[in-house]
């Protein structure tokens, strides 16, 4: 009878408690179901993705650490198994990081291509695996691309183009970029952005943010979150495809003393917010090496015209194109038969004050000229401490050789850049911080058209070419006394300049001639006796 009774009030209560169970279940699904409907009907689901998309990198970043955490542990620092095993784990983080930049596409794949530039920092697994970023992103339907058209000129692209191709021709960041004929028969580029791009900014960008605070707290040599705070402003200036068509039109302003550098026309009448139509031109990307080769180009040729055009704007105009990758600079046969450069995608600029750039050039030239005296005067005016590590993230190379001042680097250069990298992470972080915002952007410059001069074989002198431009653009004053010291200026530089190459060479003579004679001094490399103290 108890046992009856007990059986059945237990029953009782378990009945009581699954129903209760199933009904809290059903109002969770109904909820959940009523708010994916909601934010379908509303939104197009863009919440949900939004918090899709911050799942995804959360996991990502969690799995990552755990990477690094774990595969390292108990290995020594230094050795060849720990080496080995931390580039595996570079690789497979960077593959992760490849993977979910383009599954979350826009912001993210700007991101991860800005981190594939830092490649005198990361390491080469990471940039060179993000690399891909600047071809392989995500493509849209048609069906987007005609509402955004919609949206911005109540047409669709065939009623305002004779010929519209929706296959895109290239897949960037922000947008795809279509191949279509005007109705007066011009062949264009149609850039049109993602359509969701811009309700999608703000949560994107503070999700981003909100991950590269946990990792710096997780991971205390990381810090590169600052960066991405700083170019916020920027890169909503980028998502307004208006004014990156009146920045355009500016750089061909300031660049058309050089007959060598083009930049397609604007049809203001087919460009708006969010779609930016300019002249069609075929060219081959910078970085195309043996492409370049086969269409019987001269890589120095090339190279001077890209350093020269970009010294330009850095040390003269002070409007810099803040993304000039290999995708953005085509090669093609100018009207004289060599070289042309074609810049494109300018929604990225970066002003740098006159106050600036005139310590940049003086800067530039105590460089070349290994005057740290100098260097230091204008570095402090800069706002950088230490004027040195500030000259070796410019230049990408070591500040003291006894040698030519050359952008081909050694073996032994390579090793100790990799290893001041690696030690001095730190510091080389705090001079980028000290330094203005915008040379930020000069610095990211550098770093790309650097990598592609890499890529050529580094067949011109950089610093030297730049450095000319630098001391030519100190006196921008126009009269007889600026056109005066500007030349007195410059006779000395090249005197400067003679004169170590003659000290090169005479020391390389007299060294060879011992050598021949059996009499050389047994002593340490060059290199090594002037950055020990350094390292």
């Amino acid at each position: 009878m108890f046992t009856r009774s007990f059986v059945r009030m237990f029953s009782s209560v378990k009945s009581s408690h699954v129903t209760k169970s199933s009904i809290k279940s059903k109002i969770f699904v109904g909820l959940v179901g009523s708010g994916l409907a909601y934010d379908g009907f509303v939104n197009e689901f863009g919440t949900t993705q939004a918090v899709t998309r911050f799942l995804r990198s959360l996991r990502i970043a969690v799995s990552i650490s755990l990477d690094y955490t774990f595969s390292l542990w108990g290995l020594e620092e230094g050795t060849e198994a720990y080496s080995a095993k931390k580039k595996e784990v570079h690789l497979r983080c960077a593959n992760r990081m490849l993977k979910g930049c383009l599954a979350n596409g826009g912001l993210y794949i700007k991101v991860g291509q800005g981190f594939a530039t830092v490649n005198h920092i990361l390491p080469p697994e990471y940039t060179e695996t993000l690399q891909k970023l600047h071809n392989e992103c995500l493509t849209r339907k048609k069906d987007e691309v005609r509402k955004v058209f919609q949206e911005e000129f109540g047409k669709s692209p065939e009623d305002l183009y004779k010929d519209f191709n929706y296959t895109p021709i290239a897949a960037a960041s922000l947008a795809q970029v279509f191949k279509a004929t005007t109705c007066d028969g011009k062949n264009v580029a149609v850039k049109v952005q993602y359509i969701d791009l811009q309700k999608r900014f703000s949560g994107d960008l503070g999700t981003i943010i909100f991950l590269q605070d946990i990792i710096e707290i997780v991971h205390k040599n990381y810090n590169f979150g600052w960066i991405i705070k700083d170019i916020r402003k920027n890169l909503e200036r980028e998502l307004d495809f208006e004014n990156e068509a009146r920045n355009s039109e500016r750089c061909a302003k300031d660049l058309k003393k050089f007959s060598y550098v083009y930049i397609p026309k604007v049809r203001w009448d087919l460009t708006s917010t969010r779609v930016l139509t300019t002249e069609f031109i075929d060219g081959i990307k910078m970085n195309q090496t043996d492409e370049i080769k086969k269409k019987g180009f001269d890589l120095a040729d090339i190279d001077v015209k890209i350093f020269t055009t970009f010294s330009e704007q850095i040390f003269n105009t002070g409007f810099v194109h803040g993304d000039p990758h290999p995708g953005n600079v085509l090669i093609r046969h100018g009207k004289c038969g060599k070289a042309e450069l074609v810049l494109l995608d300018h929604g990225l600029y970066e002003t740098i004050p006159h106050n600036v750039r005139d310590s940049l050039c003086h800067f530039w030239e105590a460089i070349v000229l290994k005057d740290h005296k100098t260097m230091k005067k204008y570095a402090t005016k800069l706002n950088v401490k230490d004027h040195y590590r500030f000259a070796e993230i410019l230049l990408q190379r070591p500040l003291e050789t006894k040698g030519k001042f050359t952008t081909r680097l050694t073996d032994e250069e390579i090793a100790y850049m990799q290893k001041i990298a690696r030690q001095r992470f730190d510091l080389i972080m705090e001079t980028l911080k000290e330094m203005p915002r915008n040379l930020i952007f000069i610095v990211r410059n550098l770093n790309i058209i650097r990598a592609v001069a890499r890529d050529h074989g580094d067949p011109v002198n950089r610093p030297k070419l730049m450095a000319r431009h630098a001391v030519k653009c100190i006196h921008r004053e126009q009269g007889i006394l600026a056109t005066v010291l500007t030349f007195v200026r410059r006779v000395r530089f090249e005197f400067a300049l003679l004169q170590m190459s003659f000290h090169y060479w005479f020391i390389t003579t007299y060294l060879a001639l011992l050598t021949k004679l059996g009499r050389a001094p047994e002593t340490k490399s060059l290199f090594q006796i002037n950055t020990k103290n350094r390292a």
